[in-house]
């Protein structure tokens, strides 16, 4: 046997080395000690804290989570798993880097693992990495927080390299790579990514299997079938703790559906409602911005305009004061259909580019199957602006209802663009076929790049470059008088210049990149530069081209100090520490960390210091949000709904800022309580509806099929006692004295799936009351009542991902060896 020859190791050790670098350069702010202030980051810091801390106090992450929403299962803020084979397959492959340079360099590994499955040449694979991992989305969501998503969208092109060697006849390596991507992405708990790659992997599959069956591979189209449903059943068993308790709470989630009816019609019982779910739709035309950044201006932030030439901005100071300052937050550059984003999902210019002239001169093994995946996700990505098509496969497409935010499926192009341009780049440099033949291809190709140009150029001239936030603003103006009219509307034609700007600067600058691609490439097929040469320009072109954009999305002024993020964020104001001397166990109402929406719906800040009657959660229960919609969101007319909660304090007063910081509400009716009578009603609409006039203290409202629970013959004793012993979020003890029978109403949120209540140690019945509290019949004498969360999906899964876990790691041993046996052989 021959020596083992390093040689063969070093362009992957100088590609590792080149994505360290950048990626410790691009994030050197984190090296230095500094954090991303990241909004979604901070609201997670918040969602999470109260699973936190009892995490400190036992050792142990409850599945229940106190401090949202009344209570809510807590698997998808933090949870309790043990699925963590997969979870180091991703933190190995990236080294171990700190936040957020472990995202890019993750993303590069990943997306040159592919290329080399592919067989594309590691100069070319480190062009596409590169490309992959900075492609501005990417940075844009880091800022944001999104991390779970990065993470997600960094591991993509591992499963598809997985799979690539599974149907390239490499079955052992394959099938472990595609087992360990496949764990690692599910890990990521990022599951409508997830859903993306299993779109990008059937359309890859279908288009390999058509293959096969021309081939009449019968034999390998089997073999291959099975070891990738096997391979990829092991990844996704081996998280199987998480998706079994998560695919049990979706269910009772927004995600799966209201009971109540909505505009006259009942919402699905199996998903997000339509205009929910097509929130975040892109206009027909903006996808163009994988090509042309601010084809449609950027992003919403005001400094996407240029501060030193806008018009608007100059049209802006010359209004007066009180006007320009209403007018301010409508200056912005984006006016696309998302309504508002933080930057563009732009792929590269000389990555469309190639991709472009690739869909020309590749065969057909690649580019039918990554062309239909790549419209199929663009059409998609119109949402309600091509509301026909997409309505269609709400319905019909398998789990598809469970997602909203359509733009998001950007991620899907901007991949196999990826994937056609290293393809691209390995064909014109390495083929071996007629040069004549290619360089006719070639100039097809050109054709087609620019038919891209000339619809750019028609969309440049035609665009009216007004958002419908703009469109809004300026129909308001009717009954104003026409000096202010005058002065907002020059504020808004001066607005679409600056916009039309913009566009046209890029379209240059893309030209620019695709001319400079454009003689590389003709470098290459008339031989006249040795390819080596001609792609690392190429790489450094494209590369310099995404990182002049991307700097203006994530930057040093993203990071703070760890002292000034923890200040910013997590110290407790006077109103929160007036509120925190009573220890007790109560819920909060904020109206000062932005008001009674952000209260109720879209801030999570109030839970890091309270257990808090709203939040944020993309997947809080349905039941919870219809008495958003129907009962909170009317605040202060909701006040029975606020006693059951037993919201004890409101912190803001009134909305006329008249009251004082903190008002103590003494109508809160405590953590449980026994009441005089029940109300029973025959629909979910009856017993919200019978929540805005009823006396909590001494009613129960509830559905007529708990009536075998909830019984009406019982007399009341007003000398019987219940109170709260304690309160550890997954056990809720109280105990309870009473002279007969009494029916008692718990101020916690009934969620069935997985709480069980036991008297004195024996397993009893409870209902749901008042929409969404639990209650149950009270057998007379002294007892200890007390509420278990143990439900059997976290069990069961528990056992499961021990199981996958132990064949993945066994599948990753195996694949080394025979991949050693058979080099050993070779050699």
């Amino acid at each position: 046997m021959k020596q083992f020859s390093f040689k063969s190791l070093l362009p992957h050790a100088v590609a590792v080395g080149i994505f360290l670098i950048i990626a410790l350069i691009y994030c050197k702010p984190a090296l230095e000690g500094k954090v991303l202030q990241q909004d979604d980051n901070v609201q997670w810091q918040g969602m999470s804290k109260d699973q936190k801390n009892v995490q400190e106090k036992t050792g142990t992450v409850p599945l229940w989570n106190n401090s949202m929403f009344g209570g809510m299962p807590g698997y998808l803020i933090i949870s309790n798993a043990n699925n963590v084979v997969p979870y180091y397959v991703a933190k190995v492959a990236s080294f171990g880097l700190p936040k957020p340079a472990n995202f890019f360099f993750l993303a590069c590994i990943c997306f040159y693992i592919l290329s080399l499955a592919l067989g594309v040449n590691s100069w070319i694979a480190i062009l596409g990495a590169l490309s992959y991992a900075y492609a501005t989305y990417n940075p844009v969501i880091v800022a944001a927080g999104h991390d779970t998503k990065m993470l997600s969208i960094a591991l993509l092109p591992g499963l598809l390299a997985g799979l690539q060697l599974i149907y390239t006849k490499k079955y052992w390596l394959g099938a472990s790579l595609t087992a360990a991507f496949m764990g690692a992405l599910v890990a990521m708990n990022h599951y409508q990514i997830v859903y993306y790659g299993a779109i990008i992997a059937a359309f890859m599959t279908v288009g390999y299997a058509i293959i096969w069956i021309k081939e009449k591979a019968f034999t390998h189209l089997l073999l291959a079938g099975a070891i990738t449903v096997g391979s990829v059943a092991i990844g996704v068993l081996s998280n199987s703790v998480v998706l079994f308790t998560t695919a049990e709470y979706s269910k009772s989630t927004i995600r799966g559906g209201s009971s109540l009816p909505s505009d006259g019609k009942q919402e699905s019982k199996v998903g997000l409602s339509e205009s929910y779910a097509m929130s975040y739709s892109m206009y027909k035309a903006e996808p163009f911005v994988l090509f042309i950044p601010r084809i449609f201006g950027g992003s919403s932030n005001p400094a996407e305009l240029p501060q030193e030439s806008s018009k608007a901005i100059e049209a802006l100071q010359a209004l007066p004061q009180e006007l320009g300052q209403q007018l301010a937050p409508y200056l912005h550059g984006y006016w696309g259909g998302i309504g508002g984003t933080s930057g563009p999902p732009y792929a590269g210019a000389i990555i469309c580019f190639l991709a472009i002239i690739g869909f020309v001169v590749l065969n057909n093994q690649y580019k039918w199957w990554i062309l239909a995946c790549s419209l199929l996700a663009i059409m998609m990505s119109w949402g309600s602006f091509f509301i026909g098509f997409n309505s269609i496969l709400l319905k019909y497409l398998p789990m598809y209802n469970k997602f909203r935010a359509p733009s998001m499926i950007m991620v899907i192009p901007t991949l196999l663009f990826g994937i056609m341009a290293v393809l691209t780049l390995q064909y014109i440099a390495y083929g071996e076929g007629d040069k004549k033949l290619l360089w006719a291809k070639f100039v097809k190709g050109l054709y087609a790049a620019a038919a891209v140009f000339a619809m750019l150029f028609v969309l440049y001239i035609t665009f009216d470059y007004q958002g419908e936030n703009d469109k809004e603003v300026l129909k308001q103006l009717t009954a104003a008088p026409e000096n202010i009219q005058q002065g907002v509307r020059s504020v808004f034609n001066a607005l679409t210049e600056d916009r039309k700007a913009l566009f046209f600067a890029d379209i240059l600058r893309c030209l620019f990149f695709c001319a400079a691609a454009t003689a590389g490439l003709w470098a290459l097929i008339k031989t006249k530069v040795t390819p080596q040469y001609i792609i690392i320009g190429l790489a450094a072109l494209s590369f310099i081209d995404l990182m002049s954009v991307d700097s203006k999305y994530l930057k040093s002024e993203n990071y703070v100090d760890k002292e000034t993020y923890e200040s910013n964020n997590f110290l407790p104001t006077a109103a929160d520490k007036q509120v925190l001397v009573d220890t007790t166990h109560y819920r909060v109402l904020d109206l000062t960390r932005g008001g009674l929406g952000s209260a109720l719906t879209y801030g999570s800040m109030t839970a890091y210091f309270h257990k808090s009657i709203g939040g944020y959660h993309p997947a809080k229960l349905s039941i919870y949000q219809d008495l958003i919609d129907q009962q909170l969101s009317k605040f202060p007319n909701c006040l029975p709904v606020l006693n059951m909660l037993n919201t004890k304090y409101i912190i803001g007063g009134n909305q006329d800022g008249q009251a004082p910081a903190v008002q103590q509400n003494p109508m809160a009716l405590g953590n449980v309580w026994f009441v005089k009578q029940i109300k029973y009603t025959q629909t979910p609409k009856e017993e919200m509806d019978a929540l805005t006039n009823f006396d909590p203290k001494d009613t129960v409202v509830t559905n007529i099929a708990f009536k075998n629970i909830l019984k009406a013959d019982f007399s009341f004793d007003s000398t019987a006692t219940i109170k709260l012993i304690s309160n550890t979020n997954d056990i809720v003890t109280y105990t309870s004295s009473a002279a007969t029978p009494q029916l008692a109403v718990f101020s916690e949120i009934y969620y069935k799936d997985g709480w069980n209540v036991y008297v004195d140690g024996v397993k009893a019945d409870y209902a749901k009351a008042n929409y969404v509290l639990r209650a149950m019949m009270v057998p007379a004498g002294n007892h200890n009542i007390v509420f278990k969360f143990e439900p059997s999906s976290h069990a069961i899964g528990w056992t499961i991902t021990n199981i996958a876990s132990t064949l993945l790691v066994l599948l990753l041993v195996l694949a080394a060896y025979f991949s050693w046996r058979n080099n050993s052989k070779a050699d």
